[in-house]
């Protein structure tokens, strides 16, 4: 009797795991899916009206930004979310932000972006990493700029700007995206 008993308990056990495996791959292809929707119908990313005193004269969003930044690295990405601004009349300013699906996603992409710089030909020099607060902020030269790149939340930002700009913008930037 105690033997059936206890066949008939994992016997339970089991048919309550096989439901639980089955509600959490349902919810995990529900999931999926609505992050690929995402992607393919990418959304306009924040951009501050105005960095370092100069107005935001251009932008793009949602899939044109996203096309710019596919072309920018000749592969696509999971994003769902995209703005490119220029700021100033000579654009001496201009700010990229992606947003991936999630936070980890984004930190994995910064992360792959610091290694492919330092990994392969590109016309960006590393000059350095800064700390704000909790966030690595990298810092590059070349095309004649200063760059910075950072995560903010599940945000990716990338700024090229005007050497006597940057600084300040730097500054603009990371209260804009805390």
């Amino acid at each position: 009797m105690v033997e059936l008993l206890e066949r008939k308990g994992l016997k339970r056990s089991f048919a309550l795991g096989l439901i639980l495996i089955g509600i959490i791959l349902f919810l995990g292809g529900i999931i999926y899916i609505l992050i690929h929707q995402r992607a393919a119908n990418p959304t306009s990313a924040p951009l501050p009206t105005q960095v370092a005193n100069l107005d935001l004269v251009n932008r793009s969003f949602g899939r044109q930004a996203m096309a710019e930044v596919i072309h920018l690295h000749n592969q696509e990405f999971l994003l769902t979310s995209a703005s490119v601004g220029r700021y100033g009349h000579e654009h001496s300013i201009t700010i990229w932000t992606t947003g991936a699906p999630l936070r980890i996603v984004a930190n994995r992409l910064v992360i792959e972006m610091r290694d492919r710089i330092d990994k392969t030909d590109t016309p960006f020099n590393p000059i350095g990493e800064r700390r704000h607060g909790n966030r690595v902020i990298y810092e590059l030269t070349g095309l004649g700029q200063k760059h910075f790149y950072f995560q903010s939340a599940n945000l990716i930002v990338w700024m090229a700007a005007d050497e006597q700009l940057a600084d300040q913008a730097l500054v603009e930037l990371l209260e804009f995206y805390p």
